[in-house]
């Protein structure tokens, strides 16, 4: 619709309006602005891009193609010349449950790539692990694997999101069987002489960028925004239970009370011998 049939429209409004409603002042000024608004509207349209149909686009000259890096650490002394006790310093576990770990994520293979070469597999949980596993900002990590940190950041979610979404984590973080139950009591009570306990708990806080709406609530006691993350180890110091869903202002009693852990908390093994279970149940009746 061009500009004059507009203008055209809204004079027929204005008079329709008038002719209708006895306000004819107000609906004159109302008219009015709708009209400013639509005009202003009009003259800041671009013009249409299919004039540019018939010429060349324009050239941006790349500075480079790809910058050279480095995967000498990586290819040469990692995959070549450690030992399993340097791959516990570096990667938290030996040369062999990590290629175990690399099976279970079939979810983190390249697809097929004309331009270059892919990251391989193996490359890319080595770097999700080492990432985990230390402190290193996002490019300390680039630049040891020889990688953009956005290839960093890339590979942290994919692995992470389909850890979750696969289910891959719950074969390993689950509430233990009564017979591990029963060797776990037994383990904690030689080691410590507790008597009937399966595991520890204990949380910590999880740094996060917050929403804008209800910051306050992500604000622990230590005065930076996070998530709570209540968790339950074993002697051996295995995950069996997580829960993180709690905001950083969270008290820990609210947490534990909130969990999956806590509302269930009648379905874990019981471990006391059946002369103290049965002697409990006399008490009761």
């Amino acid at each position: 619709m061009d500009r004059d049939r507009i203008v055209r429209v809204m004079h027929g409004l204005v008079v329709t309006y008038m002719v209708y409603n006895r306000s004819t002042m107000l609906a004159l000024l109302l008219v009015l602005e709708e009209m400013g608004r639509v005009e202003r509207s009009l003259s800041n349209i671009s013009p249409s891009p299919l004039r540019y149909l018939g010429q060349p686009m324009p050239q941006v000259n790349r500075s480079c193609w790809m910058r050279v890096r480095s995967k000498d650490w990586w290819e040469r002394v990692v995959l070549l010349e450690f030992d399993d006790e340097e791959w516990r310093q570096n990667f938290r576990m030996c040369r062999r449950a990590f290629m175990d770990l690399c099976e279970m994520v079939p979810y983190m293979e390249p697809a097929d790539n004309p331009v270059r070469p892919p990251i391989p597999l193996v490359m890319r949980v080595a770097i999700v692990i080492y990432k985990l596993g230390s402190c290193c900002e996002y490019r300390v990590v680039a630049n040891q694997f020889g990688v953009h940190k956005a290839t960093v950041i890339k590979f942290m979610t994919l692995f992470c999101k389909g850890m979750v979404e696969s289910g891959v984590m719950n074969k390993f973080i689950k509430v233990p069987s009564v017979e591990e139950a029963r060797r776990t009591a037994r383990e904690f009570k030689a080691k410590y002489h507790l008597p009937q306990v399966i595991g520890c708990i204990d949380g910590t806080h999880i740094p996060i960028h917050p929403p804008t709406d209800g910051y306050r609530d992500f604000v622990n006691r230590k005065g930076w925004p996070s998530y709570v993350l209540q968790a339950v180890v074993d002697n051996r110091h295995c995950f069996w239970n997580i829960n993180c869903k709690m905001p950083g202002s969270a008290h820990d009693a609210n947490v534990l009370k909130q969990s999956t852990l806590f509302k269930k908390s009648h379905q874990l093994p019981k471990v006391g011998s059946i002369k103290a279970t049965s002697s409990l149940h006399d008490d009761r009746s």
